[in-house]
């Protein structure tokens, strides 16, 4: 199964859907391709439902995709959030890695879906809870 890219306009958020069994090169090369096609996603809230765990996570991979949120954030730069949805019981050393190549992007953890959406309606102030059906 493919990377699915889904964009909100209105809320400015990306969702991304990484299908089990996903090798970390494919995600990079789709994340990538993603900010060059679009810039703009970089001060975007992003959403990542990580259904494997990807089990062959580069660190070099890390930072470069982080070198192109620098590169391409709007300044000023501004708090921005990702949301990570997964299992995978390591994530918080990860967490810290990847939040030093992103300057002003700050990750979490999620459990769900459901639940990465109602964090970063939380951590945004948006209330869209009403909107979904």
């Amino acid at each position: 199964m493919p990377i699915i890219f889904e964009t909100d306009e209105t809320l400015q958020r990306v969702t991304v859907t990484i299908p089990a069994g996903t090798r970390w090169a494919a995600f990079e090369t789709a994340a990538r391709a993603a900010i060059a096609r679009t810039p703009d996603l970089t001060d975007w809230m992003w959403i990542i439902d990580d259904q494997g765990p990807i089990e062959d996570i580069d660190v070099e991979g890390m930072v470069r995709i982080g070198e192109d949120f620098r590169r391409f954030s709007r300044p000023p730069l501004r708090r921005t959030y990702t949301i990570v949805v997964t299992q995978d019981r390591h994530f918080d050393t990860w967490l810290r890695v990847v939040d030093l190549n992103h300057e002003n992007r700050k990750h979490f953890p999620a459990p769900t879906l459901s639940a990465a959406r109602a964090l970063l309606d939380q951590l945004t102030g948006t209330d869209v809870s009403a909107n979904r059906f």
